[in-house]
């Protein structure tokens, strides 16, 4: 009797993982808000590795507090949530002018829709 309640209890524990594990690798981009430097590291005094400029869109491969670690051409690194928008439309319209794609972002997963890249 024992065995099957820790059978099902392993087998819920592997399904849980499984799916918060594909929600976690779900790629999540955001538009670039404002000009902004990118640091080595989540600090203000981190050394700046790159730049970024309004308008640009990057994929988010990180986080801690209020940083988010960013993919860009050159080094990437780290920039403050306050410089990123995570609008589907951002400056765009509907779509964002990557091929009509359309994200949905939550705190932890990302859901989209894309014609494009």
């Amino acid at each position: 009797m024992n065995l099957t309640k820790s059978l099902k209890t392993g087998a819920l524990a592997v399904v849980v993982l499984v799916a918060t594990a594909g929600a976690s690798m779900a790629a999540t981009y955001a538009w670039v808000d404002q000009d902004a430097n990118v640091r080595a590291n989540h600090k203000v005094i981190a050394p700046v590795v790159n730049h970024v400029s309004e308008g640009e869109k990057v994929k988010i491969i990180g986080s801690w507090g209020n940083w988010y670690k960013i993919k860009v051409p050159g080094p990437d690194g780290w920039v403050k949530k306050s410089v990123l928008d995570f609008s589907p439309d951002y400056g765009y319209g509907w779509g964002g002018g990557y091929g009509g794609s359309f994200c949905v972002n939550g705190d932890h997963a990302q859901f989209c829709i894309s014609g494009g890249y």
